[in-house]
């Protein structure tokens, strides 16, 4: 794991459309009191997104969002719920998550970065993180161009935050 971008995310991020809403799940229960992510998990997920994809003035909102996503997706994917639960209880009881700094943690998720749990959970951050149109913003990524004729005529030279180029 690095922090460096990983190549055509954002391309990646845009082929996949935005939700139609916002999930209406909790972190814990959906409105028939169906199980989704223990509280603690939920948590604990918001963190280890954080150190995984650290951007440190965007809100914790679009972190959470993505943290409703995996509670909606629990409700529907035993298998899911099982992996996340599991993954997270690794953290906790092999790793001592919450006593870690946050150095540490990056070393702790660099240490799982193999198995499955990892990998399930940064696929699905990385697919609905980055499809959000408030990270985008965030990001000076302005959206898909193709409905608006691409960016040929939309400023494609505009790179200001190259410096000097």
């Amino acid at each position: 794991m690095t922090n460096e971008r990983e190549p055509g995310l954002m391309q990646m991020a845009a082929m996949v459309p935005p939700p139609e809403s916002v999930p209406t799940v909790t972190a814990t229960s959906d409105k028939t009191g169906s199980f989704a992510l223990h509280p603690g998990t939920a948590q604990i997920l918001q963190q280890v997104f954080r150190v995984m994809y650290p951007h440190d003035n965007l809100d914790d909102s679009c972190y959470e969002s993505v943290v409703l996503g995996f509670a909606s997706k629990t409700l529907v994917d035993r298998e899911f719920a099982d992996l996340v639960e599991n993954g997270v209880r690794v953290l906790i009881n092999q790793h001592h998550w919450a006593e870690l700094s946050e150095v540490n943690r990056l070393e702790a998720l660099k240490q799982i970065e193999d198995t499955p749990f990892f990998r399930a959970i940064r696929t699905e951050f990385i697919l609905r993180f980055y499809r959000n149109p408030v990270v985008w913003k965030f990001l000076g990524y302005e959206g898909p161009s193709n409905e608006l004729g691409g960016y040929l005529n939309r400023g494609f030279d505009d790179i200001g935050w190259l410096g000097g180029a």
